[in-house]
């Protein structure tokens, strides 16, 4: 039999244990003894007793000795709890009915004291199966009460948990340090808070610092995340999760080596909602405001309305960086992202050579699929008018590529058609003015898009 204690579960709560051990004591999961846990468990104990800790403690196990206000000797009672479990723990083995490693068996149930989520004293209609607590076998419990160190701060409390280690590991030294941190100055502050309250934002927010500040080949690692956003009072326990899909973390890892990485995050700074930007100084003034860009890269809708700028017609980004978003998270083929770059060069070079920017503004007001198509077979008659050699389009691209599933997605073939006309005719639109009669709408635009 393996002497092995710990290996990785898929439990999101007994895995941010076994980093957060791991971290501590600087060893690998697969390296950790009983030793090394007796050794971390009085600095736990230590640490959540503090007033901020202890607040925190209170959301996620209560009527915990820490918590528990009829409760003395807090130190020792938890301590009690903590050997307790050490002293019954056994290294993997092959089976087990523990229900989250599934390598060993349980030894005493757990209540929602030890374990978040699982229920509540003796109200059995709130636990699997009918039965008074949860089937955890000590090593897992265990390690669930160190999971409060790589916890993140957001209101409630941002549980991370990721299929790449990498991820993980990276994240649990960054909460670890922070932990250090309060320790050193003896500024103790409570689960790692940088005063995010949205958990969406706080989300994007830890995958943004993740990708800039550890050089990680990420294409090669492919990894998702799911986010827990909960807690776990006796009254009124509740749980978000959000999943952020491995095509979403490999964008978001290639923007920042991108050229345009400026401009993403000018794309992502339009999201936010409900903010006068003339009067923001500083990002904490808008960063916990509902950003739709967010939204709908966890909802799975599209953002191709936030790189264009309707008012002043820009594209923002450039053609690389949108076509990248279309193939990674819209699974977008790269035939019909082709077809669509090649319709809008067309378009725009008719505009410009024909002088007709009343055209350009129809193309921006079409407001339903019949109305663009029939838009765009006036332009492919002006153009065998003006003697174009080659068509717009052909009628496998219509079919296939420009509106394959007809009127469900013209509305994103319209947007990117116009994006790439203002890429193109950027110096020639400023040439021209923008007169205040041809601009759309912004916002109307935008809504349409969410």
């Amino acid at each position: 039999m393996s002497e092995i204690i710990y290996d990785f579960t898929g439990n999101p709560f007994v895995d941010a244990g076994i980093w957060a051990i791991s971290t501590r004591v600087k060893k690998s999961p697969n390296e950790l003894n009983k030793n090394d846990l007796k050794g971390i468990s009085e600095d736990i104990v230590k640490l959540y007793l503090t007033k901020k800790w202890s607040k925190n403690i209170y959301s996620i196990f209560p009527n915990n000795p820490i918590t528990n206000p009829s409760v003395k000797n807090k130190d020792e009672r938890y301590l009690g709890i903590l050997n307790e479990l050490i002293d019954g723990i056994i290294p993997l083995g092959n089976s087990g009915d523990c229900i989250s490693c599934g390598r060993r068996d349980v030894a005493q149930r757990s209540g929602k004291d030890k374990i978040p989520l699982t229920g509540s004293g003796k109200l059995i209609n709130y636990f699997s199966y009918g039965v008074e607590g949860a089937d955890y076998c000590p090593a897992c419990a265990f390690a669930v009460q160190f999971s409060p160190l790589i916890m993140y701060a957001c209101g409630k409390l941002l549980l991370i948990h990721s299929n790449s280690e990498k991820v993980m590991n990276i994240w649990s030294r960054k909460a670890i340090k922070n932990i250090d941190k309060q320790l050193s100055t003896g500024n103790i502050t409570g689960c790692f808070n940088e005063k995010y309250t949205n958990p969406k934002n706080a989300l994007f927010h830890i995958i943004q610092d993740i990708v800039l500040e550890y050089d990680v080949r990420w294409i090669d690692e492919a990894p998702s995340i799911n986010c827990y956003h909960f807690t776990n009072y006796n009254q009124g326990p509740d749980l978000d999760i959000y999943h952020v899909p491995m095509s979403i973390f490999k964008f978001l890892a290639y923007v920042p080596q991108h050229e345009k990485f400026e401009d993403w995050l000018r794309i992502v700074r339009r999201g936010y909602r409900f903010v006068d930007w003339k009067k923001v100084k500083e990002e904490n003034e808008y960063k916990n405001n509902p950003n739709t860009v967010y939204e709908n890269l966890l909802t799975g809708k599209s953002i191709i309305g936030f790189f264009i700028d309707r008012k002043n017609r820009k594209s923002i980004g450039g053609w690389d960086l949108l076509s990248h978003y279309l193939e990674e998270v819209r699974n977008m083929d790269e035939k019909r992202i082709d077809a669509i770059k090649k319709v809008g060069d067309e378009l725009a070079d008719y505009i410009k050579t024909a002088d007709d920017i009343k055209t350009l503004k129809k193309l921006e007001t079409a407001n339903n699929y019949k109305n663009y198509r029939n838009l765009l077979r006036i332009v492919i008659k002006k153009r065998i008018e003006n003697g174009a050699e080659n068509p717009l389009f052909s009628f496998d691209d219509y079919v296939n590529n420009l509106f394959p599933e007809g009127n469900l997605t013209w509305r994103e073939t319209q947007d990117l058609i116009l994006f790439r006309i203002y890429e193109v005719l950027h110096d020639w639109i400023i040439q021209q003015g923008i007169s205040e009669e041809l601009i759309v709408e912004e916002d109307e635009m935008e809504a349409e898009n969410v």
